[in-house]
């Protein structure tokens, strides 16, 4: 009978086998019967209940392996595991109906499907009948109900003297006498791992013995083709039905921060769970297929292995793939050697933009660089209705057509200059000049200030003085009320008003601000000053002033001004500052040094452009750097293939050499940031970081100086040598000086020339005079 029974069971056994084998062939058309077998076997699936719930799941679903259905029998997740870890793409593993993760085990059934170990537990929670613990992990059935984990640890039931402490804990292990041994008296087996050699504790133990964690789950990866660089290599990332398989290499991680440089980044977790970027991971080193150096390998492509800067150039430089003809990075060669694109190597890789199609380097969310900077720029810049300020909008545009848009990309991100347009468009407040004006005083303001005026959004105006009232405004915050009242009528109706007027005169571009600024500060100083010694204004004497002003150095002499309008108003008595005297130049250049300057400006091609350009201007003709620095393209002027170059109101002939310089820096395109490239304002030859503004005159004078050109001396040894062969009326019209700077100079270089246009004058008049009469 019992034989018979066997004999039976045996034969169910065999044909519930036989129908799960068929079932798997008739799914899996490239598996054959005995590599079905096998794999039933390696699920632990060949007997018993899970041959039967197998064989009960196929016949009810034929499509379960394909499928990815998570309402299943336990069998099921590990079959599926087996055949996708064997290299059969089509198995969908069952995924966690909570998590969605489909790499791991699903030991229960939930309402929904299979949950894994952690979503299982979360899923356990409820309140604590014992401790009244809401929403927590539940552990065990007692009298008085349902309890936790943290009450099921100190259990009565479940508590004993441990062997080792004598404490009463919950034990985790026992000895071979049985005796328990609590978690603090534990000590995890030590085992060598068969794989990488680490001596430590067991993840699991294989064919071979055991493994540490790291080899555990780098072996529960399955090794297969990669979509993406077609090697073959372990899976991080399995395929599903809108993406292939992507190997550890391809797989680009979470984005996590990384442990080195601290940069939020897709990162991957050592074997010491540092998480790590591509950029701060140490990597493996290879020939490069392009540049043929041994470098860090950036990607495997189909070409070979290639090098982050190969990698760059080949994204950025797509040409027409000889297989498809479209306008593609070629990553792979045909068979005639010519090159072809990714699709066309038979891989995943693609560098098609999602937006506008091209193909090429993208930068996130599968688009390029200009489509994310398109839509960066709306969000950045967009009001709270979601439109962009109209003020903003030639700002917008003009970013948009950048010539390198990830350099725009990166100063959206990190500059305060972008974020500054950014809030001012969020405000939602009209952008004016006022509006400007009731903001913080910073370079960040002007620059956004100037930006808007060289785009055409805010009217011009003189922002040397226009400022002033600003800033005034915040001086003045902490004085006394009487300094106030002296101080901003003085500064508005006298310093302001008269440079104004000044301002509307001069032939070129002034910069009244720090001379305005500087007499106002004075004021102020003088003021507290008299309050110290408890002295009024109304009873100033010389003898106070001439304290005041031993007390100071030649900046406090820019207090006359102050009391020349206190006294025109009745508020002092007529006080005399003392002018200062006129100081000859302290340092000059010597003829021979300031030659071999001139030289090296005119052939050393080794030195910037604007460098030689400006140095030579001042060596050659005395210029002022800030005079230099105004200099535009339209003051260069060709006649008679001659160059000239307007200084003031006339043009000076240029020499050949000096000419090539400034028309060759006339023409060159700019290497300035893209809103200093517009065709709007004017065309400076030496153009500023700061749109429609030139480059400041610090920054020219510290150029020159780092090539050996101090502008000063460099300017007195050029004036001291035309005023030794040029008349002074002559060199101030051409050079645009004030006569009496230029008798000065003429007196310096022992050379004046008044005494010689006299007598020519004299005998022009003689001459006049003695004509015969017609």
């Amino acid at each position: 009978m019992t034989k018979a029974r066997d004999r039976w069971r045996a034969e169910q056994r065999q044909a519930a086998l036989d129908r799960v084998i068929t079932a798997l062939t008739a799914s899996l058309p490239d598996l054959d019967r005995a590599q079905a077998g096998q794999a039933v076997a390696e699920a632990h699936a060949a007997k018993g209940i899970p041959l039967r719930d197998l064989d009960q799941h196929l016949a009810d679903h034929p499509k379960a392996l394909t499928s990815g259905e998570a309402h299943c029998p336990p069998v099921v997740v590990r079959l599926a595991k087996v055949l996708h870890t064997a290299g059969h793409t089509t198995v969908v593993r069952p995924a966690c109906t909570d998590c969605g993760r489909s790499n791991l085990e699903l030991p229960r059934l939930g309402p929904n499907g299979r949950l894994c170990i952690n979503c299982s537990a979360r899923s356990s929670k409820g309140t604590c009948d014992r401790c009244g613990r809401t929403d927590t992990r539940l552990a065990a059935r007692r009298a008085e109900g349902l309890i936790c984990y943290s009450c099921y640890r100190v259990d009565a039931d479940v508590i004993e003297e441990c062997a080792a402490c004598g404490q009463l804990r919950m034990p985790v292990t026992r000895r071979p006498d049985n005796s328990p041994l609590c978690v603090s008296c534990w000590e995890a087996p030590q085992h060598t791992c068969v794989s990488c050699g680490t001596v430590g504790p067991a993840k699991s133990k294989c064919s071979g013995g055991p493994l540490c964690a790291s080899c555990h789950h780098r072996q529960q990866k399955p090794v297969r083709e990669c979509g993406r660089c077609g090697q073959v290599r372990p899976i991080a990332r399995r395929a599903t039905r809108s993406r292939p398989d992507i190997c550890e290499d391809c797989h680009s991680g979470p984005a996590m921060t990384c442990s080195v440089c601290v940069r939020v980044r897709p990162c991957h977790r050592g074997t010491d769970g540092a998480w790590t970027c591509r950029s701060c991971r140490p990597g493996a080193t290879r020939e490069c297929c392009r540049c043929g150096r041994t470098r860090r390998v950036h990607t495997r492509w189909p070409i070979g292995p290639v090098c982050s800067t190969c990698y760059t150039v080949v994204l950025d430089a797509p040409a027409t793939c000889t297989g498809c003809g479209r306008h593609q990075p070629l990553i792979g060669v045909a068979e005639d050697g010519t090159g072809i694109c990714g699709a066309c190597s038979g891989t995943a890789f693609d560098y098609t933009c999602r937006t506008c199609g091209l193909g090429g380097r993208t930068y996130a969310d599968a688009q390029c660089a200009r489509c994310v900077l398109t839509d960066r720029l709306q969000q950045l810049l967009a009001g709270p209705a979601g439109n962009i300020p109209a003020p903003l909008q030639s700002l917008r545009d003009t970013l948009a057509l950048a010539e390198r848009p990830r350099g725009i990309l990166h100063w959206l991100k990190h500059s305060p200059n972008a974020a500054l347009f950014a809030t001012l468009a969020a405000s939602g407040e009209p952008i004016t000049h006022q509006r400007l004006d009731q903001l913080p005083l910073s370079r960040h303001l002007h620059y956004v200030r100037h930006t808007l005026v060289h785009l055409g959004a805010l009217p011009e105006r003189d922002e040397e003085l226009d400022r002033i009232p600003a800033w005034l405004d915040t001086v003045l915050a902490d004085r006394p009320a009487g300094h106030i009242q002296l101080v901003r009528p003085y500064a508005h109706w006298h310093l302001l008003r008269r440079a104004r007027r000044r301002a509307a005169q001069r032939r070129r571009p002034a910069e009244p601000g720090s001379f305005l600024r500087t007499r106002v500060l004075v004021a102020l100083e003088f003021l507290a000053w008299l309050d110290e010694h408890g002295l009024d204004l109304g009873g100033l004497r010389h003898d106070h002033l001439d304290r005041w002003l031993d007390a100071g150095n030649t900046r406090t002499y820019a207090i006359r001004y102050f009391l020349s309008w206190t006294a025109g108003r009745g508020l002092t008595g007529k006080l005399t500052v003392p002018s200062i005297p006129r100081q000859q130049p302290s340092r000059l250049m010597d003829e021979d040094g300031r030659w071999q300057l001139l030289k090296r400006c005119l052939t050393d091609s080794t030195m910037a452009l604007d460098t030689r350009a400006a140095g030579a201007l001042i060596l050659l003709f005395g210029l002022h750097a800030s005079h230099v620095r105004h200099l535009t393209a339209t003051q260069l002027t060709s006649r008679d293939g001659n160059s000239y170059l307007t200084v003031d109101r006339h043009p000076v002939l240029l020499p050949p050499r000096l000419a090539r310089i400034l028309h060759q820096l006339a023409e060159a395109p700019h290497t300035r940031a893209a809103l200093t490239r517009t065709t709007r304002g004017e065309p400076w030859l030496f153009p500023g970081l700061v749109p429609g503004r030139p480059t400041s005159q610090t920054g020219l004078s510290s150029k020159l100086l780092a090539h050996g050109i101090d502008t000063r001396p460099a300017r007195s040894a050029a004036l001291v040598a035309l005023f030794g062969d040029l008349p002074a009326p002559v060199l101030a019209s051409i050079l645009g000086l004030h006569p009496n700077t230029a008798v000065r100079w003429a007196g310096f270089a022992k050379t004046s020339w008044a005494s010689y246009l006299a007598a020519r004058a004299a005998d022009l008049q003689m001459e006049r005079n003695t004509a015969p009469q017609e």
